[in-house]
């Protein structure tokens, strides 16, 4: 099993914890994690290195991008600039493989992904989940208008992507992502995502956001729906003049737990970080900051952690 992730220096912490809840997950599976770097020191690869290979018996290969990206390129809306090293791997990455998962770092990761990474992508660059915090947040409509994204097509999430590694190569695609970005990075306010949104929108395999990208959020659903049981979503706009969810609490919660319990990877979005100083303090939020804690919790029983 292939995997990619990207970090930093300020978040190690967060990358322990994903790490260690994907390594529980998938005991006796041969796992090789790539990691495109720039801003990591040798002390942090070696611990980081220690940590895959002596704990858990997976396989750590470091790449390291160089400093001239950075030179060229300045972030937007506070993002990590690392993220655009999703793209600068796929270079990077040994000519026999054809295939790896891209998970971010912010996440914990709850069941095996096994059939996530068995899917068959043949004639597609990714498999990928709808960007439904943005939808719950009202600005998918709105990236999809930016970047020229026709109706009946989707906006998703980079956070958790499969790549068709073979189609990526064979279509030169990170030079034809990066050519976009160095034309213009100032169009793409979400950096790479938006620049994959853009390039490769009609052409991806989607998979349940509730199982694979799962969100900590303030589901916007429809009443109707919640007292019947089910959990239908509403429109952001039509959110705007309701008043009375706590009418709705207790059926709310419990439908918010099922969704906690189906999600295999929960994905801190946002302010939703339960690590952060700054993290949004409603209540619904806890039910899924438990996964956290609990992996932080476990993993502390390995030396040095």
């Amino acid at each position: 099993m292939n995997i990619m992730i990207v970090t930093n220096s300020k978040y190690l912490g967060p990358t322990y914890i994903m790490l260690y809840s994907l390594f529980v997950n998938h005991t006796g599976i041969p796992m090789d994690v790539y990691l495109p770097y720039e801003d990591l020191s040798g002390q942090e690869l070696m611990e980081l290195q220690k940590f895959v290979e002596g704990f858990f018996r997976k396989k750590l290969y470091p790449l390291y991008v160089g400093k001239a990206f950075k030179q060229k390129v300045i972030s937007r809306n506070g993002i990590n600039v690392e993220t655009y090293y999703r793209i600068l791997g796929i270079d990077l990455l040994p000519p026999a493989l054809e295939r790896i998962l891209y998970l971010d770092v912010d996440m914990v990761i709850r069941g095996s992904l096994m059939d996530l990474y068995q899917k068959d992508i043949e004639n597609r660059p990714f498999a990928v989940c709808e960007d439904i915090y943005g939808k719950i947040n009202g600005f998918h409509e709105a990236n999809k208008r930016r970047l020229g994204i026709p109706g009946g097509y989707s906006y998703f999430n980079a956070g958790v992507m499969l790549y068709n590694v073979s189609y990526l190569r064979a279509h030169d695609a990170a030079s034809r992502m990066l050519e976009a970005i160095y034309r213009d990075y100032t169009r793409y306010e979400y950096n790479d995502q938006d620049v994959m949104n853009e390039l490769y929108y009609d052409k991806l395999l989607y998979v349940g956001w509730d199982e694979y990208n799962c969100p900590p959020a303030w589901y916007y659903v429809d009443k109707s729906g919640l007292l019947n049981g089910r959990l239908e979503f509403a429109d952001y706009e039509v959110l705007q003049n309701i008043t009375d969810y706590e009418k709705f609490a207790a059926i709310y919660q419990n439908l918010t737990q099922e969704i906690y319990e189906n999600a295999k990877i929960i994905h801190y979005l946002g302010d939703t970080k339960p690590w952060s100083e700054t993290r949004n303090q409603a209540a619904i939020y806890d039910i899924f900051d438990r996964a956290y804690y609990d992996a932080e919790s476990e993993l502390k029983k390995y030396r040095g952690f």
